[in-house]
């Protein structure tokens, strides 16, 4: 090999700081401010005295310079070597582009290497070098985009820690799990997307800018967990990122390896599938006892610029058993995303058959040639982040599409707004057949009759209208009555009630399961409120730190019974039955993730320091979920602060409880299950109880 053709490689600053290798001899250009240069096609010799060498000042004083500078590109002498041959062909850049860069470009010194000078031309985005002569081409390539990094805070620091142990310690709780395969062969060291310094910086680029980043803008400052892994694929599959939370940490991390990726050798698609499986069949184990709608979603996700390397028939049997397995198995739950980085003409038949093959096994499928267009490969990763963005918010909404709209009770609203005027309420009588149940789960048919609350009683009086109106039931006042002195009339007697029925009209027809799963829910919750109640006694933290007046108020759930009668057409039915509470009704949480922000109440003095009395309602959702071993959340909790007795105690009712795993609607029609669990974990504060009961924080607020 003559000395013109060996081999040479430079280096140059980069605006980081940084040294990108071009071969290997090095050559190291001015740290400092550059002197430029404008191109001389005589580079100082023989000009005629008195011309100029900038372009741009011989065309303003019209003189000869102006004749030598605005000459054809193509009349540039330039001459290539095997080298230089070699870069311009691997990086799609023509000799046109040379001489046009430099025409038009800025010329900057470099250092002497063995005695020569270097110069650098540039121009938009392609980098020249030449030697002294400026004729003879060294090397050449293009200058890449600059992404910036994101600027990483503390809070986002503690909420990727947070999502690294919901990760490991409640899977169950991430909305979406992305598998992206990036072909990291050879010949994605191709330069021909412009902007970027290969199809692997391409590749890398937009994952970071149009996927990562894309779903962080459109989620804003809502915290979700959501999970990637990143397999790079040649020879075999290598795990890049393994179920890394979606954050600007990993936007970072994939930039770093944009600029650090090295692809080589083949690009073998069935190693890295059957890895990617692997990948999704581990997660899914964990998620045995979820249902299958509460499962996470999954995208699988293939970059790549040809055809695979393995191409004998039993590397194509391997390929398409990995997808129709993940895809039998899981249905709409994954998604197949095939995107092809190449020219026209490209073979990406392979790529296609992995999609087609997922789609008539069930999964969605989409493919898309993205072809060399920098805009086109952002189109289709933005494309793709948006599906994910919908899927994660459907597995986030606490609408079930899957029931049919229900009928409303038709209310005589007209009455109903006299009521504002004090007026007296207009109520309906009932004493045929009358009995009062309580719920008991301790024997084989969960109701127990009991005696009424008034020894005498013998009937009930209810309002014909209710006075309040909740998402699932409406409230109407309620009284026992019994006869008057001389069986003249019926007169109310012992303290106002409130009686609850559903909203709608279709229940009608199952309103034992109704009272049953109200019961139900509001006797487990009472339950779990009393063990509660004994943590928070038992927490040296929680302790009053001066006297009684400071002591922890406790929480309680109403205790319910059903009423049952005959109407006038002979029919047996029931009234759910509980106390009224006095006060300032609150609703403190939801089932949906709702969170009440009020920052009223009343503040007591701890060992811990200063608690808001409301601070205990929202630690117990919390420390239910950690105590059930994360299968169940009681929320939607709502009721009274009760402050006339000796301390203040928390009235509550008709709570939601959302359970994990196990049979749908466990709790009745208000468990959400496992969107209801994830979005109190998105929304809940953590607060000075949840901290002195030692609970795993949820999350960390702020920027």
């Amino acid at each position: 090999m003559s000395s013109s053709q060996k081999r040479v490689r430079y280096t140059e600053s980069s605006p980081r700081g940084k040294t990108t290798k071009c071969a290997r001899k090095k050559v190291a250009f001015a740290q400092g401010e550059p002197e430029v240069h404008r191109f001389d096609p005589y580079n100082g010799h023989g000009a005629p005295v008195g011309s100029s060498t900038d372009i741009n000042a011989g065309e303003e004083d019209g003189n000869e310079g102006s004749q030598r500078t605005s000459q054809l590109t193509e009349e540039l002498t330039l001459l290539s070597t095997v080298h230089g041959r070699a870069r311009r062909e691997l990086r799609d850049i023509s000799k046109h582009d040379l001489k046009t860069v430099m025409k038009y470009g800025t010329k900057t010194r470099g250092w002497m290497v063995n005695g020569d000078q270097r110069w650098k031309f540039e121009f938009g985005n392609t980098i020249y070098i030449t030697d002294n002569s400026c004729r003879k081409e060294v090397t050449c390539y293009k200058k890449p985009i600059a992404i910036e990094h994101a600027k990483i805070t503390q809070t986002m620091l503690d909420n990727h820690k947070e999502a690294e142990r919901i990760l490991k310690d409640d899977p169950h709780l991430c909305t979406t799990h992305s598998i992206i395969i990036i072909d990291q062969s050879a010949s994605m060291k191709t330069c021909d997307v412009n902007g970027f310094r290969s199809r692997s910086d391409a590749a890398y680029g937009t994952l970071a800018l149009d996927y990562i980043a894309e779903q962080l803008y459109q989620q804003g400052d809502e915290f979700f967990v959501d999970a990637v892994t990143i397999i790079e694929m040649n020879d075999f599959g290598s795990l890049l990122v393994h179920k890394e939370p979606l954050d600007w940490i990993l936007f970072n991390k994939v930039l770093d390896r944009m600029l650090n990726a090295k692809p080589k050798s083949h690009g073998n698609y069935v190693e890295s599938l059957e890895f990617a499986e692997s990948v999704i069949q581990g997660e899914l184990e964990s998620y045995e006892d979820l249902d299958t709608d509460d499962i996470p979603a999954f995208m699988l996700v293939l970059i790549s610029d040809g055809k695979p390397s393995d191409k004998l028939p039993e590397h194509q049997r391997r390929r398409l058993t990995a997808i129709t397995r993940l895809s039998q198995k899981l249905k709409k739950k994954l998604t197949v995303f095939g995107m092809g980085i190449g020219a026209s003409g490209s073979d990406f038949e392979q790529l296609e058959l992995l999609v087609d093959t997922a789609e008539e096994c069930g999964a969605e499928g989409t493919f898309n040639h993205a072809g060399l267009n920098p805009a086109s490969l952002s189109t289709s990763l933005s494309s793709m982040a948006m599906s994910m963005t919908t899927t994660r918010n459907d597995l986030l909404s606490t609408k079930d599409g899957k029931h049919a709209k229900k009928t409303e009770k038709t209310l005589h609203n007209e009455e109903k707004e006299l009521r504002g005027f004090y007026l007296v309420p207009l109520f309906r009588k009932e004493t045929k057949g009358v009995s009062r149940w309580l719920y008991d789960p301790r024997t084989s048919y969960p109701w127990r009759q009991v005696n009424f609350f008034n020894h005498s009683s013998a009937g009930f009086d209810i309002e014909l209208h209710p006075f309040g109106k909740g998402a699932e039931r409406l409230a109407y006042q309620f009284y026992e009555i019994k006869r008057k002195p001389k069986g003249v009339g019926w007169g109310q007697v012992g303290k106002v009630m409130v009686a609850k029925e559903s909203r709608f009209v279709e229940d009608e027809e199952s309103k034992e399961s109704f009272h049953t799963d109200f019961c139900r829910v509001q006797h487990k919750a009472k339950e779990l409120a009393q063990l509660f109640n004994e943590a928070v006694t038992k927490a040296p933290l929680l302790q009053p730190s001066q006297d009684e007046v400071s002591l922890p108020p406790p929480l309680d759930f109403l205790r319910c019974s059903v009423y049952e009668y005959t109407n006038d057409n002979g029919v047996r039915c029931g009234l759910l039955v509980e106390r009224y509470l006095k006060g300032k009704f609150t609703k403190y949480n939801g089932n949906n993730g709702y969170v009440n922000d009020s920052h009223d109440g009343t503040v007591i003095d701890l060992a811990i320091g200063e608690v808001k009395n409301v601070d205990f309602v929202q630690a117990f959702s919390h420390w239910v979920y950690v105590n059930t071993n994360h299968k169940l959340l009681v929320c939607d909790l709502q009721g009274i602060l009760d402050l006339e007795g000796r301390r203040p105690i928390f009235r509550l009712t008709d709570p939601a409880i959302c359970s994990k795993g196990g049979k749908r609607n466990r709790y009745g029609k208000t468990d959400l299950g496992m969107r209801g669990i994830r979005n109190f974990c998105r929304f809940h504060k953590c607060n000075g109880v949840c901290k002195a009961l030692s609970l795993p924080p949820m999350r960390k607020r702020g920027h």
